[in-house]
């Protein structure tokens, strides 16, 4: 067995250049992380001398080994908020890094046991560190979501670190038990939450792109290529834009139009802003106001998106498809009647549009004013008899 002496010799000597590695590869991972939009946070720390010390002799104890091996002197914790960002993180470690083993400890566990979970991965050392030789070679990254976390960090101080022992010591587990059964569940709870956000993320974006299509199908100009040639100075005292201007313009436009098409959202809103800072008229306010409430919709950014849509109809009181987007985010948000309010507006306005028939009907089903809805339904396959997601909801409610 590795003598105390000699692993408190390799911590004297080489502490300082692991704290340096773990630093570098804590840099890269969470570089990694950042790149791929994902929010969590990282620790890392080298096992202290005496914990490595109470390690090797719990370990000696639980396996009866007398020269056990240690996989996480070096290491580091990735805490992200979801569960699904905890198999992302693994995945992205997977792909960056040449992992040597992956311990998932839910694995572990019956399905009557509720303990400890995380999801342990293991990086090889690219380079001779000079560990004890009682350590494995690796860092181990320790993958959890914040609720796992808090869960392990209050299990070790209570139960892993403590010498002492209640009296009842099964009624004390069953607690804990207890305790970790409600963390796990509201994990679950908050991915579920998660999932309906995303899920209602992309009904909106599909929404969007359907009323797009419908509208170039039928003809529509929906995102002006070309600036129309209309009455200048239309917002009191705004000077007529000057040639140089209307070319910045319609430059500006053209590279917001570009973006918004290859869905590059964040320079097409960019366009779009320095398009209204030239103070164009009230048409062509209207029309980019439309387009960078999209853009900021499709990055799901409500609150500007339906800032963007009420000022654009504010310049043109004819804009039903501001109505349209408007009504669209107010129904993400859970403002249902103001929701329908609007597609009724946008309906007052142009009322040949079947799918927004459809769309106020899928809103009334929600707060289940089915004959309405009924209604509504009717009048979309009036227009469009081939609606098949009016056919189907039909049928549903009428089951």
């Amino acid at each position: 067995m590795l003598k105390l002496d000699d692993i408190s010799s390799a911590y004297a000597k080489h502490g300082v250049e692991w704290k340096q590695h773990l630093a570098m590869l804590s840099a890269q991972v969470e570089s990694l992380l950042e790149h791929n939009h994902l929010h969590g946070s990282i620790k890392q720390r080298v096992k202290t001398l005496e914990s490595l010390s109470e390690k090797l002799s719990h370990l000696t104890r639980s396996t009866g080994d007398p020269n056990p091996t240690v996989r996480d002197v070096l290491g580091l914790r990735v805490v992200v908020p979801f569960q699904e960002e905890v198999e992302r993180v693994v995945e992205l470690l997977r792909e960056h890094f040449k992992i040597e083993q992956i311990e998932r400890k839910s694995e572990k566990l019956t399905f009557r046991e509720f303990a400890y979970d995380s999801v342990h991965v293991e990086i090889p050392i690219s380079k001779d560190l000079a560990l004890p030789g009682c350590c494995k070679e690796v860092v181990e990254v320790q993958v959890r979501t914040i609720l796992q976390d808090a869960w392990a960090e209050v299990e070790h101080e209570l139960i892993y670190k403590s010498h002492f022992r209640f009296p009842n010591n099964d009624s004390i587990r069953k607690k804990l038990a207890a305790v970790n059964a409600s963390l796990s569940l509201a994990d679950m709870i908050f991915q579920e939450i998660r999932d309906a956000q995303k899920e209602m993320a992309r009904w909106g974006q599909e929404r969007f792109q359907a009323m797009l299509d419908k509208a170039t199908e039928l003809g529509e100009p929906v995102l002006e290529a070309e600036l129309p040639e209309l009455p200048q100075a239309t917002l009191p005292g705004i000077d007529p834009p000057g040639a140089s201007t209307r070319a910045e313009i319609e430059r500006n436009l053209m590279a917001g139009l570009k973006a918004h098409n290859e869905k590059d959202y964040n320079m097409a809103i960019e366009c779009y802003s320095q398009v209204l800072a030239c103070d164009p008229e009230l048409a062509i306010r209207a029309i980019v106001f439309n387009h960078r409430g999209m853009a900021y919709f499709m990055l799901q950014h409500e609150s500007l998106a339906l800032s963007d849509f009420n000022r654009s109809f504010q310049c043109d009181k004819n804009n039903y498809r501001a109505l349209n987007y408007r009504a669209m985010v107010l129904r993400r948000m859970g403002y249902v009647e103001p929701a329908l309010e609007s597609f009724t507006l946008s309906l007052e306005l142009a009322p040949m549009q079947a799918e927004v028939y459809f769309l106020r009907a899928q809103t009334l089903v929600e707060i289940e004013e089915i004959d309405r809805a009924t209604a509504d339904l009717r009048k979309t396959l009036e227009l469009e008899p081939q609606h098949k997601e009016a056919q189907n909801l039909m049928l549903k409610i009428s089951a």
